[in-house]
């Protein structure tokens, strides 16, 4: 009788099972001994085996049809994790762990080893030399250019498998573009006579950058056909500062196009997730550079604030004193408060990296204008420069009155100055949502109301503003849709001229007026910075208070602009 042994049924398969009954009648037949018999039953009773057998069973069946993987984007789908998790703010154990694993170099190069593995074809193929050969010649083309004072439009890189230097991307609007003839993955084996064949990428990517005239170029296309890919129109405010020279990862220096906070850039082309090909708005007939996609960008800003923050941990591991008790440091009795805490309204999040903001133009609106928001800090001249707007059209630009819980003062009038309520029904209509910036000043409650901006907007007018910059992003919504501009001050020596040529007087923290000094200017032109440098891509426009008249001139035609020619705004405005 057919031998039958126990198996462990967590790794029990049916093969194995079939071969372990026949052991006896295959050893009658081949005169098997028995040792070698042992050693097959105890071979396939072994659980690793029968394990990779169900394996091998399973890629079986399966060969025959193409195998597809869930995603051939495991990098950004981590990196889409990472930032959801950091907008989300969740500081928990499991969050922070799931960061730093993330973060890590081997696990972003395994996510990387699984997206290149995912993208190639492991179907078994015969491999003919001769007929590669054949094939080889039948793609050979011989593209010829004339490359003037111009890049030629391309960049390069070596191919991992084959060793041989390809076309890694085209761009837009330059010479190989517009040729038609030239298509990414193409196979570059000689320019101009030179073979590319065994030399080092970099090398010839200089070459190509310094060849001049003629070119003819030994190309070997790609297998498949080239797909028609139709151009983006996406445009896109650039919330930061970028140059090439200054990037050492970007494929190629020369292919790469500058930029500062505030540029419209029109995106030619998203197909590399990391590299997208852009030119600014202004240029529309010139060639395309390429610049970092957002999820490059906000990876490179994530990794450089954890590396950032593990360095300020470390610093301060190493600065803990050494002696068991430190003396008291005594709190100095004055405690600033700010004035207004801006209130969540769900259309920013806090967590938010600025890199590029989708805009599309929007036509005025004559029937409700933009509110004008000056942005800056105390005792740079904002209110002074509100007043002087106001006064040149008093029926036009009106300011808004905020609210207070604070009783009233014998000079002060219902409405003119406060909104004067009880503190109970303040309370109420910040729970409600109601308000969009309020805060607490020595007891009293203070804020700004929705309603109260939207009714002046209402009413053909346009409502001016001076709010803390902590409440911009909240302002900064498709509901209201403001215009923000920035009051900077100039140099030290400018405002310090300019303030005492108009015997300007500064406000302390307790509301006093105190004399222009350069304690204090020092003290407005460091906080200015540090407010550009936090919000400035939240701003439309920056207007430097060197000098007061000359600054209000320029405000009143900004304004004046605003209600009468096109601009760009956040695309969720525009419906």
């Amino acid at each position: 009788m057919p031998m039958t042994l126990p198996i462990n049924s967590n790794y029990h398969d049916k093969d194995a099972q079939t071969l372990l009954e026949y052991l006896p009648h295959l050893q009658s037949q081949l005169s098997v001994g028995e040792e070698e018999v042992a050693f097959l039953r105890r071979f396939l009773r072994r659980k690793e085996v029968q394990a990779t057998m169900k394996s091998y069973k399973s890629i079986s069946i399966l060969s025959y049809r193409k195998l597809r993987p869930v995603s051939m984007a495991a990098v950004a789908l981590a990196a889409n994790i990472f930032c959801d998790i950091r907008r989300c703010n969740d500081h928990s154990e499991l969050s922070e762990e799931l960061l730093e694993i993330l973060s890590k170099p081997n696990v972003q190069a395994l996510l990387y080893t699984h997206d290149v593995v995912a993208k190639r074809d492991y179907d078994t193929g015969n491999c003919n030399s001769k007929v590669d050969r054949q094939r080889e010649e039948s793609n050979v083309k011989v593209v010829q250019l004339v490359k003037k004072d111009e890049p030629l439009g391309v960049t390069i890189q070596e191919n991992e498998n084959t060793g041989i230097i390809e076309i890694a991307r085209i761009l837009h609007g330059g010479a190989a573009h517009r040729s038609g003839l030239i298509h990414v993955g193409d196979e570059i084996h000689e320019i101009n006579g030179i073979k590319f064949m065994g030399r080092n990428p970099d090398d010839m990517a200089n070459l190509l950058a310094r060849i001049t005239g003629p070119v003819t170029l030994k190309l070997v296309q790609r297998q498949e056909e080239p797909s028609q890919k139709r151009a983006s129109n996406t445009r896109v405010k650039a919330l930061f500062s970028y140059d090439p020279k200054e990037d050492t990862i970007i494929p190629c220096q020369n292919a790469g196009l500058s930029f500062t906070r505030g540029d419209i850039l029109h995106i030619v082309s998203q197909e590399d997730p990391m590299w997208w090909q852009a030119r600014p708005e202004k240029d529309l007939e010139g060639m395309t550079g390429i610049i970092p996609s957002q999820l490059l960008q906000e990876r490179r800003e994530m990794l450089q604030e954890l590396t950032t923050k593990k360095e300020v941990k470390s610093r301060r591991a190493r600065s803990v004193s050494p002696c068991k008790v430190s003396p008291r440091i005594p709190r100095s009795k004055k405690v600033k408060k700010v004035m207004y805490q801006a209130v969540q309204n769900g259309e920013f999040e806090m967590g938010n990296i600025p890199t590029y903001e989708e805009v599309e133009l929007m036509k005025p609106d004559p029937d409700h204008n933009r509110p004008l928001i000056l942005a800056g800090v105390s005792n740079v001249g904002r209110n002074e420069l509100k007043q002087r707007l106001m006064g040149s059209n008093p029926s036009q630009f009106v300011d808004v009155v905020p609210y207070t819980s604070r009783p009233p003062k014998s000079y002060e009038v219902q409405g003119r100055e406060y909104n004067f309520i009880t503190r109970r029904e303040m309370e109420s209509a910040i729970l409600a949502r109601r308000f969009v910036e309020h805060g607490e000043y020595k007891g009293h409650l203070y804020g700004t109301r929705r309603d109260s901006i939207l009714s002046i907007v209402d009413s053909g007018r346009v409502p001016i503003l001076t709010p803390s910059a902590k409440a911009l992003r909240y302002l900064r919504t498709s509901e209201i849709k403001p215009f923000i501009i920035f009051i900077k001050p100039p140099s030290s020596t400018c405002f310090l001229e300019s303030r005492l040529k108009y015997n300007a007087m500064f406000t302390s923290e307790d509301g006093s007026a105190t004399p222009c000094s350069e304690g204090i200017i020092s003290a407005v032109i460091e906080k200015s910075a540090k407010l550009e440098n936090n919000f400035g891509h939240l701003f439309d426009f920056v207007i430097v208070n060197d000098d007061i008249s000359r600054a209000t001139e320029e405000l009143i035609k900004v304004a004046g602009s605003v209600s009468k020619d096109l601009q760009w705004v956040p695309a969720a405005w525009v419906e």
